[in-house]
């Protein structure tokens, strides 16, 4: 068949209409999904290079911009009071619309394994499932995935929760978003984004940590396929899962992470309050807001303690992590969950663990003054005993089940026995007195310092459990390095050459 040279070049024009990019918003904006309120809120995605697009929410705002010479277009949506259901409309040469959109607050909820557990595999899952009828809480999984290189789109789709969605949702951010809903009576985002068995350097900006030299040992130099495969690789999974969202408008972070680093060892449990404080500083520098950043303490894990201390124990050593990093960071916060736990690293009471978090958000973020965890915030020497002051008491402190335990107490050889405890009243606030007829000069007090403290039971009158902490600085010692290991080999050699 033959053509005119008026109708090839129709033709072509055709063809190339066709080919012309949709105007298309990015992954994170879809039906049901939580924009945040109340903030000039940033919209993103791709069209036709120079190609002009109007953004315009339901609710009677509007932004426009123009794609740039890669066809990638941003801008900056006012965003209403909480509610909804409202619509957004993309306008390019196409029509975008979103619907069922609600105006509400938005949690980055991240980590490893036990952010990852789902509300399915809780041991009362049915009757979670059941009552879980809450239109206005909606979770965005993204998917999984790795990279060497920062990636600017993610997968993923928002899901309103329902008893037919919610055996999905993460069970921690799911409990925790929950009671933010009750409290505040707004809608709830969950931007869930987390991977099983990793490590806090595979969640934080590579440039954050490249200098440090306990990172650089981490990364050594082989194939980029097999690094580009390693999920804890620094900085694979922020590439691939953190940095795809940003700069998704968030209320805060919700983090649930440290259990392989704890079990990396000591030097990685030690050095996690450096991790923690950066993973933070690089989120919201990423973002270029200073949001909040709520990190879950580490629960009680393997065999109950038996010794007064497990001196050299990587699981107490990263707990106290936590506390330094919230000490030591604006806005940087933490929860103790230490009678949670057991011999399993996946507890499954995580409905307390929500709880929790969800009330120490609505203290520390939304100031409705509910409770917190106690946390030493000082000690003085009152003759042979060491009185522990708490920066939270609640209406006070009390003993679960009877006498105060796993309190211990050394004297400047630096040896440990199990102490007596009780709850004191100094200046009108209640405090704690340790001592031991053993030691007359105590030197340190340290409180659950252990994998697993099972007996710890100091709490406040609301329910929360006490941090571990210990009073003094002194740098851990192996086992096979301490004093006491040292004199006893002498000893046998001795014996050995007799």
């Amino acid at each position: 068949m033959n053509l005119s040279k008026s109708t090839f070049i129709t033709c072509v024009v055709a063809s190339s209409g066709v080919a012309m990019a949709d105007v298309k918003p990015a992954r994170l904006f879809m039906d049901h999904m939580v924009i945040q309120r109340e903030t000039q809120a940033p919209v993103w995605g791709s069209g036709d290079a120079g190609e002009k697009v109007t953004v315009t929410g339901s609710w009677g705002e509007s932004a426009t911009t123009t794609a740039d010479k890669n066809g990638q277009w941003s801008v900056k949506l006012q965003t209403p009071k909480a509610g909804g259901p409202h619509t957004i409309t993309f306008q390019g040469e196409n029509n975008v619309q979103l619907k069922n959109v609600l105006s509400g607050d938005v949690w980055l909820c991240s980590g490893q394994s036990n952010m990852v557990w789902p509300v399915s595999k809780l041991g009362d899952s049915a009757e979670v499932i059941k009552n879980a009828n809450y239109p206005q809480i909606r979770s965005f999984m993204v998917d999984s995935k790795l990279s060497l290189e920062e990636l600017d789109d993610c997968g993923g789709a928002w899901a309103v929760c329902s008893p037919q969605t919610v055996q999905d949702f993460s069970a921690t951010a799911y409990f925790t978003g929950r009671e933010l809903h009750k409290n505040l009576d707004v809608p709830i985002g969950l931007l869930t984004s987390c991977y099983g068995g990793t490590c806090i350097e595979g969640w934080t900006p590579l440039a954050e940590q490249a200098d440090d030299p306990y990172v650089q040992k981490k990364m050594p130099e082989t194939d980029p396929a097999a690094k580009g495969k390693n999920r804890n690789y620094p900085g694979n999974l922020y590439n691939g899962m953190i940095h795809p969202l940003q700069p998704f408008s968030v209320k805060g972070v919700v983090w649930y992470q440290g259990e392989n680093n704890a079990n990396s060892g000591m030097n990685s449990a030690s050095h996690y309050r450096v991790q923690l404080a950066r993973l933070a500083r690089g989120w919201r520098k990423a973002w270029g807001l200073d949001f909040p950043f709520y990190a879950v303490q580490l629960p009680n894990f393997k065999n109950p303690q038996v010794d007064p201390v497990e001196g050299y124990n990587a699981w107490a050593m990263i707990r106290e992590s936590f506390v330094h990093a919230a000490n030591n960071t604006a806005d940087l916060f933490t929860c103790t969950m230490i009678d949670l736990g057991g011999a399993g690293i996946h507890p499954q009471n995580k409905l307390d663990v929500g709880l929790r978090m969800a009330s120490t958000i609505l203290n520390k973020t939304y100031g409705k003054g509910t409770p917190t965890t106690p946390f030493m915030k000082s000690f003085k020497m009152e003759g042979g005993k060491v009185v522990i002051s708490f920066d939270y008491t609640g209406s006070g402190l009390v003993a679960k089940g009877g006498k105060l335990k796993t309190f211990a107490i050394a004297g400047a050889d630096r040896q440990f026995v199990w102490a007596d405890a009780e709850i004191v009243n100094r200046d009108g606030v209640e405090c704690v007195a340790v001592s031991s007829a053993e030691v007359k000069e105590p030197a340190s007090v340290r409180y659950a310092w252990a994998s697993n403290p099972a007996e710890c039971n100091l709490f406040s009158k609301e329910g929360f459990p006490a941090s571990p902490f210990r009073t003094d600085d002194w740098k851990p010692v192996k086992p096979e390095e301490s004093p006491e290991k040292k004199t006893s080999s002498k000893k046998k050699k001795r014996r050995k050459k007799r």
